[in-house]
């Protein structure tokens, strides 16, 4: 009868403690969601690392730390914004030593002290640097692996089974994929914005050493201008060709400009210079500079200017890039006697599929042509109209045209606000047309 009852109470004594420790591993699997919504809002090694061992804290572990791959890969380095060891200096270990392959290959927690005492696999290599660890309270490790290979391992000592953090696979396993995840994007930031700012300072060097040989260049030309302006010409042959230098150096100037334009466009660049000002003007100088190559080739231009004098707020330098890169697509594809027609017109209406294929848009094809009408608003009373610049010219449909003029051309334009479309037919050639926001 005793044995009975004191088996009872064995069972509930038993129960208890299997109902605590799963109130304890939900808890924690709890408070680990709660860690994962913090480490995807940032993308801060630092932070993540402050985040690591501050969780570790809270399920009432003593000390913690985070190790990270050196940029070489050849060593883990302890983080210096996760945690202290008392005084400890934590030692470097290697990538390559047996500690870390197995802790890459375990897929959970490894005790410390378990695989020092496993000859088999430490062979005495790692006997220092444990032996460090374990002198600084840590007792065990979890490997934390990326795509492109380990990037370091979380270390931990002072838990208990009474309160402290449950070293069990699962949790930990958990534990180290969502925390490779996040230290693996935060590496690719520091990449990606380590790489623009090489880009950045790359290009604002071009743009300084371009500017400077431009400005090399505009000295020359002017005292050129300057002595065939003042020529006085007295047999009409001299004076033909007198005509034909001033010609030339007007055109010398304007390809300058042009130079000094197209440089200063960058990927991501937000320096457009808006003010505002006429299409129609930009377009009839870039028609008149071309007069040599048209009349050479024979190739008619037909200018219909359906919004003169009205003015948009664009960047008139670099919006003549991309309208001149057009406007040279065209009579590259047309063949002699061939016709190239520009259109400068307003649009009341967003451009919808049948004004072409959107070029910034990679889901658009000929045979699936995006409609940019498809999910927008309603059009409102104070909506803006656009300033449509249509290039078409007769010539061979199915020419290549999108080289890096195209690309320039989409950028200037996007920079704008705008959009640059495409439609071609073989009856017919192409157009491209470029779509620029009115009255913003």
């Amino acid at each position: 009868m005793i044995r009975a009852v004191s088996d009872k109470k064995n069972e509930r004594a038993d129960a208890r403690r299997i109902e605590d420790r799963f109130e304890r591993r939900l808890a924690a699997f709890e408070a680990l969601f709660r860690l994962f919504e913090k480490l995807v809002a940032t993308l801060e090694v630092d932070a993540i690392a402050s985040l690591l061992v501050t969780f570790m804290g809270e399920q009432k572990v003593k000390r913690a730390a985070l190790y990270l791959a050196s940029s070489g890969k050849r060593r883990l380095e302890p983080h210096p914004a996760a945690g202290a060891a008392g005084g400890h200096v934590l030692p470097f270990i290697a990538v390559e030593s047996a500690f870390v392959r197995s802790l890459a290959e375990a897929g959970g927690s490894v005790r410390l002290d378990e695989f020092n005492v496993d000859a088999a696999q430490a062979a005495g290599e790692d006997d220092a640097e444990l032996r460090s660890l374990a002198e600084a309270g840590f007792s065990h490790a979890i490997g934390l692996a990326g795509r492109d290979g380990f990037l370091g391992m979380l270390i931990y000592g002072g838990a208990d089974d009474a309160g402290g953090f449950q070293s069990d696979d699962e949790l930990c396993a958990t534990l180290a994929r969502g925390a490779s995840i996040a230290i693996g994007n935060a590496l690719l930031r520091e990449k990606i914005d380590a790489s623009m700012r090489n880009l950045e300072e790359f290009s604002g060097a071009k743009r300084d050493l371009i500017a400077a040989v431009v400005q090399d260049i505009r000295m020359p030309l002017a005292f050129l201008k300057s002595a065939l302006w003042s020529l006085d010409p007295d047999q009409a042959g001299e004076s033909v060709l007198v005509d034909m230098a001033k010609d030339a150096a007007g055109r010398l100037e304007s390809k300058i400009e042009y130079v000094l334009s197209l440089s200063e466009i960058e990927p991501g660049a937000r320096d457009f210079e808006m003010e505002s000002a006429e299409v129609s003007s930009i377009v009839e100088d870039i028609l008149r500079e071309k007069l040599p190559e048209l009349e050479e080739k024979q190739v008619r231009v037909d200018l219909d200017d359906r919004a003169r004098f009205r003015k948009a707020l664009i960047d008139p330098g670099k919006l003549a890039v991309a309208i001149r890169s057009l406007i040279d697509n065209a009579v590259h594809a047309v063949e002699r006697d061939g016709t190239v027609a520009v259109t400068i017109r307003v649009s009341e209406e967003p451009p919808g599929k049948e004004d072409g294929v959107d070029m910034d848009d990679s889901r658009a094809s000929a045979g699936d042509e995006a409609d940019l009408r498809r999910n927008r608003p309603a059009r409102s009373a104070d909506a803006s109209s656009y300033l449509v610049i249509d290039v078409r010219d007769d010539g061979i449909a199915n020419l290549d045209r999108f080289g890096s003029g195209l690309v320039i051309s989409r950028k200037v334009v996007s920079g704008h606000g705008g959009k640059l479309l495409c439609k071609s037919d073989p009856k017919w050639g192409a157009q491209f047309s470029v779509w620029i926001p009115l009255d913003v």
